[in-house]
């Protein structure tokens, strides 16, 4: 089968190689193209569907990250005012142990950065007595 594109020159002689043809060749012709355009138009359809699956799909994943971010965002702003509010609680702990003598800075472990382990601070006047 010859183009029918291209040079006019080119169109012209593939014209006449048709009109030379006898009419039995140019209905198989004719149906061989039928057939291939039905054959297109049907893969032109598939992809038309395939598009659209494939587009519903995306918007289904998309609104999915979406909700997922949004509930990441939720969880990090309420963990977030969770550590505010025990951060803001500390002082008020640290008063509370003081009024009731259960918190002592003096007696408080401390951790030396030379020697490394920690030891405990005391007061002079909790040193135990020397006998003479």
């Amino acid at each position: 089968m010859a183009k029918i594109r291209g040079n006019p020159s080119d169109r012209l002689s593939a014209i006449r190689v048709y009109e030379q043809m006898p009419v039995e060749s140019l209905n198989a012709l004719l149906k061989q193209l039928e057939k291939e355009k039905r054959s297109l138009e049907n893969q032109v359809k598939d992809y038309a569907f395939r598009l659209e699956q494939e587009s519903k799909a995306y918007h289904k994943t998309n609104n999915e990250r979406r909700t997922y971010l949004a509930e990441m965002s939720q969880v990090s702003g309420s963990y977030q005012v969770s550590k505010r509010q025990q951060m803001d609680q500390l002082p008020r702990m640290k008063e509370n142990l003081v009024k009731t003598g259960k918190y002592n800075p003096v007696n408080q472990k401390i951790m030396n950065a030379k020697r490394g382990p920690v030891r405990k601070i005391t007061r002079s006047n909790h040193l135990p007595k020397l006998n003479p």
